[in-house]
């Protein structure tokens, strides 16, 4: 009974902590895909540009109507997607335990916008051109579509870069202590007064979430060295660990194991 409420308590520690942090890295992964969206309407459109260049070259039946919504189906994937971008960012700020500035993204989004008035006008210009019958017009103008596209891939690849360094720089963890044996079996003990985290990179000592509680929710990335407050008579083992993905259990918690001593 004692080992089902440490761990029923363990659980309800960290849940709030781990809610937090959850809303943030999905913020980021929502704002990751957005970015993509936008790369991979760029390799539609890239197509595009290339069947025109064949219906004009080619063929002799340029569809500029086709053309013109491939172009304009772009603008609206730029468009849609960098306001996606910029809400899905601004979301993870209100969440996150970690400030961080948007600063580079939102100037990304808006040189992507900025190109889209490009692509509007070159789309236009070749439009017009094959209404007109001027096929040289509009042959020449494609190389200055595609590197309008070429700007927004560009642009949609350092996006993503940002957006995951961001995501990792924000990234926290969640730590529950569990008491063993020097065997390794789990142990329940009432005679300890506590646990505390020692972080390395500041010399400075965090508490659990709880008074006498086992668990610290929202640590960052960081060594840590777990101790126990030992009782009159009674302690554990202090254990060093590096926070890592690799050491999150299907809970979306780092177990540390602390080996309990009685006199």
């Amino acid at each position: 009974m004692k080992r089902i409420t440490y761990y029923a308590l363990t659980l309800a520690i960290f849940a709030f902590g781990q809610l937090t942090a959850q809303t943030a890295s999905q913020d980021f992964d929502n704002a990751i895909a957005s970015a993509g969206n936008i790369k991979n309407g760029v390799t539609v459109a890239k197509k595009a540009v290339g069947q025109l260049a064949k219906q004009l070259v080619i063929l002799g039946n340029p569809d500029a109507q086709l053309f013109y919504d491939k172009m304009f189906a772009q603008v609206n994937i730029v468009q849609n997607n960098a306001d996606d971008v910029d809400y899905f960012v601004s979301e993870a700020q209100n969440v996150t335990t970690i400030p961080f500035s948007s600063a580079t993204v939102n100037a990304i989004t808006t040189n992507l916008v900025s190109l889209n008035d490009e692509l509007i006008g070159l789309t236009y210009e070749i439009t017009e051109a094959i209404n007109n019958n001027n096929t040289t017009v509009a042959v020449n103008l494609l190389p200055q579509v595609n590197a309008v596209l070429e700007s927004q891939n560009t642009q949609s690849g350092n996006l993503i870069a940002e957006l995951n360094a961001l995501k990792q720089a924000t990234k926290t963890y969640n730590v529950c202590i569990e008491l063993v044996d020097s065997l390794g079996n789990p142990v329940i003990a009432t005679d300890l007064f506590g646990y505390y985290a020692y972080v390395e990179s500041t010399s400075t000592n965090i508490q659990t979430d709880t008074d006498g509680g086992s668990c610290f929710t929202g640590l960052t990335d960081g060594t840590y060295a777990f101790h126990a407050y030992n009782g009159y008579f009674s302690g554990a083992s202090v254990e060093t660990v590096t926070l890592s993905d690799a050491l999150v259990n299907s809970n979306g918690v780092i177990v540390v194991k602390l080996v309990y001593w009685s006199e």
